[in-house]
């Protein structure tokens, strides 16, 4: 950890896929985050060369549903964070993460599912997806994030990717 922050990869969406670019944004991180569609072990192993990674399954992870949850609590330090795959499904809220974000009441939700990039603050919860890691598609933008845990919160960065 740096000066008391401590700097959280985040990865979503990687669908099989981490190159060079995506391994340099996370560089020097304490952890990292998976939020789903991981697409293979393989994915994991290189993230972890950086440092150690929380992950839960997406939808698109069927040959690994059963190695990782769906959704899990992590906490670093007295700061709370919800990791999911799925919790905005294009306006349709997933009932089970509602119910956790009431219960739990974590400082930030971090999930994927969407593609789309976001770092809002809501009703004092940041709300967080790295946005699309994986292979470069058709002028899709690429993204991961960091988040940023310390005395006084959390704070997230989008990281844009190349190769859209």
């Amino acid at each position: 950890m740096n000066t008391g922050t401590c700097a959280i990869g985040v990865v979503s969406d990687s669908h099989g896929h981490v190159d060079d670019e995506i391994l340099a944004a996370l560089r020097g991180v304490d952890l990292i985050l998976h939020a789903g569609d991981i697409g293979h072990e393989g994915v994991l192993v290189r993230l972890r060369a950086c440092a150690p990674v929380v992950a839960v399954a997406g939808n698109g992870d069927a040959p690994i549903y059963h190695r990782y949850p769906w959704d899990q609590r992590v906490e670093v330090g007295s700061t709370r964070l919800l990791l999911c795959h799925w919790y905005d499904n294009f306006g349709r809220i997933h009932p089970k993460i509602a119910r956790e974000l009431e219960e739990f009441r974590p400082h930030a939700l971090v999930y994927g599912h969407t593609h789309e990039a976001l770092n809002e603050r809501r009703r004092g919860t940041l709300f967080f997806n790295p946005g699309y890691a994986g292979p470069p598609l058709g002028g899709r933008p690429r993204s991961v994030g960091r988040l940023f845990v310390d005395e006084t919160g959390i704070r997230g960065e989008l990281l844009p990717l190349g190769g859209a």
